[in-house]
């Protein structure tokens, strides 16, 4: 009796097991999405426009995907702030605040940027203390 209950218990615990070990997918097979909704952001003024501003050395460039995606560089393609490890951004339109979902952690990177000001043609960032005022370079359509 006391093998029966011990190779029952061995068994469950196997398929527990190997339960846990599933693969979970973002989406199923109809494209739906188990625990995250779609990202939209193209209702914003700052979503789909490349905002630029000159510096004392050189051109940055910062662009909000409506997707959700996230660009940062500078003229000449490299990134600013580390943005090269950012996967994506969120915002809150209740805060203002952008945050910067990244694929690694970099001490001392700024991953909150709040929202100063954006009227379609200008865009005020604040990024922690230090306000960067963009410029409209151009619209995806």
């Amino acid at each position: 009796m006391k093998k029966k209950i011990i190779f029952m218990l061995l068994c469950c615990t196997l398929v527990f097991s190997l339960v846990g070990c599933g693969s979970k997918s973002k989406k199923d097979d109809k494209g739906s999405q188990n625990s995250q909704k779609e990202t939209d952001y193209s209702e914003y003024n700052f979503a789909g426009v490349r905002w630029t501003r000159d510096t004392d050395c050189d051109v940055e460039t910062i662009y909000f995907n409506p997707n959700g995606e996230f660009q940062y560089s500078c003229a000449c393609g490299s990134s600013v702030n580390d943005s090269d490890v950012v996967d994506s951004y969120s915002y809150d339109d209740t805060t203002k605040m952008f945050t910067l979902n990244c694929c690694e952690e970099i001490e001392d990177m700024i991953t909150e940027i709040k929202l100063v000001n954006c009227d379609g043609e200008v865009l005020e960032l604040d990024f922690d203390g230090d306000v960067r005022k963009f410029s409209v370079k151009g619209v995806d359509n």
